[in-house]
């Protein structure tokens, strides 16, 4: 099914109500070391883990792993992305258990943006780093392993499209394995690869686009989520006018990116605008919060 957003002018006081949910300080992310589940030798990985208040905690809770974009999740100076701590801390308040995975660092790379020929690939090691987090969630007694739920950003989020891909590699050694995701969130995706493979989604699937992106068009994405829903698959598209590629990020300007490097588009000479649009980050939120609550039932 195909949903388009074109008003997303909600009043103050209702998201100011929804972030509120939960009023208690949050507890700072621990860092855990976890094994992806990579073919052959896995990579030791680092994360962060950030779990509700301990009166949230009285019983096991949902899980949620974030996987960045292709800048890592950190920045040059080492500090943690705002888009990764925006949802890690919005979840957490919302009584999941988050765990942002570092796919990068633990391979001797910061980010990949701006590397032409890139040495992690979103058909490899990025699936098989949310499954490494997901088996580490489900062996945590504080967490439902069966309520476990990947929400993925730009490069992460092209990783989960691979991730929920049933006729890949990543998604049968999970199988094997015995895990799987309760369904799968996916922001600002590259979806060409998706929509040529033309998978039907092993679980449900929410897509959440700006609709004026150059730098993943949402195009092939809105095929993608058509020919999934005709097949019978549990697919969702939403799209924010006026957004740009990295939308959800606060406190981030609108700029232009002239140094990314991409095989299916080597010529880049206007470059791409990136940048946060709180109107469409909010409304995304209340987009992911419904999704959730709905796969949560």
């Amino acid at each position: 099914m195909l949903v388009k957003i074109r008003n997303i002018r909600f009043p103050v006081a209702l998201f100011v109500a929804f972030l509120c949910r939960a009023s208690a300080a949050m507890p700072l992310p621990e860092v855990v070391e976890f094994d992806s589940l990579d073919e052959g030798r896995p990579t030791k990985l680092k994360g962060l883990l950030f779990k509700p208040a301990p009166s949230q905690l009285k019983a096991p809770a949902p899980g949620l792993v974030l996987a960045h974009g292709c800048s890592g999740m950190y920045d040059a100076k080492g500090n943690l992305s705002r888009g990764i701590r925006f949802w890690g801390e919005q979840y957490a308040r919302s009584g999941f258990v988050v765990l942002a995975v570092d796919s990068f660092n633990p391979r001797g790379h910061r980010e990949i943006c701006t590397q032409k020929d890139r040495p992690i690939l979103e058909s490899r090691e990025r699936p098989a780093d949310a499954y490494g987090a997901l088996r580490y969630l489900a062996a945590q007694t504080f967490v439902q392993k069966e309520r476990v739920f990947l929400m993925g950003f730009s490069n992460g989020a092209t990783g989960t499209l691979y991730a929920v891909d049933p006729t890949g590699k990543p998604y049968q050694r999970a199988r094997e394995s015995g895990i799987s995701f309760k369904a799968a969130i996916a922001f600002y995706p590259g979806c060409t690869g998706a929509e040529k493979r033309g998978f039907i989604p092993a679980a449900p699937i929410l897509i959440l686009m700006g609709a004026l992106d150059d730098w993943t068009p949402a195009k092939s994405c809105e095929k993608f989520i058509e020919n999934a829903g005709t097949g019978g698959g549990d697919a969702l598209i939403h799209l924010y006018p006026e957004a740009y590629h990295g939308f959800d990020v606060p406190d981030s300007k609108v700029r232009v990116r002239t140094d990314v490097r991409m095989r299916n588009r080597p010529n880049l000479e206007n470059g791409v605008h990136v940048g946060g649009n709180d109107a469409a980050r909010e409304a995304a939120v209340r987009d992911v919060d419904a999704f959730l609550r709905r796969h949560l039932k």
